[in-house]
């Protein structure tokens, strides 16, 4: 237990400065006309919820003979903080919260107001997000907006309750500071790590070891179904049949369809992942090689690497094995007072802008 909460702790940089609270998230997916769960759930948690690994890992966080030796280990978790495990789920923008009667009142008291600014942010999420929705009048009030994505997830006459990771093109590895205050319009997967606490790259390569797989694996997975629908996909939903629930043919055909249905890819840019990480060209490459499966993800050109060099912020792309300057065709961003207006009248991709109202 020890070892878990430790690896998670430092891979995130959260070793001190700790909050009363300490939220641990899991991901998934609610949704009635869907045969795809594995699709609409968490790749990490092999296509499954991912509410058991926030349970365990608070249990776990909490445990007093676990925080006893992490102090040996110079990550001194005060008293007062409590981790609490929740899931989000996805499709409807709500969150479910474990352990509740575990919290003692001063705590709890905390929770019940987070809990307030939660749904505040599911409310801004599902309008941001709702944009993609034809069916959806994004102009209203966000809390209206939000009740027309709820309905969405149980209704059996709609094929996209949700369009999931659709869109993704960037993943990126690094400090907050790297990316707050910028809008990225819902295209970035994002893995906090600070390379001060990880001098030798350790942490880098267990973070990059499973996201090489599960993000580069997500945008393949959309790339190739939306490159070729028929052949690569799934065609359309509406013809398909669950075949021993582990996939789908359409109608009365044999064949399993490899890959997701139009209605979840129609509105993604087929692109292979960026991959952005904060750290020093020789850390990220003796990383990478400790682990040949994972250097093949980025030997191949699956996924696309670029390093932002801790003090002088230089970018440099990884090829053919080693790393050289990259200079990118668009110099800054737009910077505007809200994006609001943008997401009410936009559909297609928004390029990156710097948000002043945050």
């Amino acid at each position: 237990m020890v070892a878990r909460v430790e690896g998670v702790l430092k891979s995130i940089g959260l070793v001190k400065d700790f909050a009363p609270l300490v939220y641990a998230f899991g991901h998934g997916s609610s949704s009635v006309n869907n045969p795809h769960y594995a699709a609409y759930d968490c790749g990490a948690c092999s296509g499954r919820p991912g509410s058991v690994n926030a349970r365990v890992f608070s249990y776990m966080a909490n445990h007093a003979k676990v925080r006893e030796i992490l102090r040996t280990k110079g990550i001194e978790i005060p008293e007062t903080t409590l981790f609490v495990g929740a899931l989000h789920d996805t499709s409807r923008d709500e969150m479910v919260f474990f352990d509740e009667d575990k919290l003692p009142p001063t705590q709890l008291d905390m929770h019940r107001k987070q809990e307030e600014l939660f749904k505040r942010a599911l409310d801004l999420n599902a309008k941001e997000r709702s944009r993609r929705f034809e069916s959806n009048n994004t102009k209203q009030d966000a809390e209206k907006v939000h009740e027309e994505v709820r309905k969405r997830s149980v209704s059996l006459f709609e094929p996209r309750p949700e369009l999931n990771h659709a869109t993704n093109a960037i993943c990126i590895v690094g400090r907050r500071e790297l990316t707050k205050g910028l809008f990225l319009d819902r295209r970035a997967f994002f893995n906090s790590y600070d390379y001060r606490l990880d001098p030798d790259g350790k942490y880098l390569l267990a973070i990059l070891k499973p996201a090489a797989p599960v993000c580069g694996g997500i945008n393949l997975e959309y790339f190739f179904s939306r490159v070729d629908n028929q052949k690569l996909g799934a065609g359309t939903k509406l013809p398909h049949n669950v075949m021993g629930l582990f996939g789908v043919a359409n109608g009365t055909d044999g064949d399993l369809r490899p890959g997701l249905p139009s209605q979840m890819v129609e509105v993604h840019d087929p692109v292979r992942l960026l991959m952005i990480v904060e750290q020093f060209p020789d850390v990220v490459l003796e990383s990478l090689k400790r682990s040949p499966e994972t250097y093949e993800w980025f030997e191949n050109e699956w996924i696309n690497l670029v390093i932002v060099k801790p003090g002088t912020k230089e970018f440099l792309l990884f090829k053919n094995g080693s790393f050289t300057g990259y200079e990118p065709l668009q110099k800054g961003v737009k910077i505007v007072a809200d994006i609001t207006a943008e997401i009410e009248n936009e559909v297609d991709n928004l390029p990156v802008k710097e948000v002043q109202k945050v």
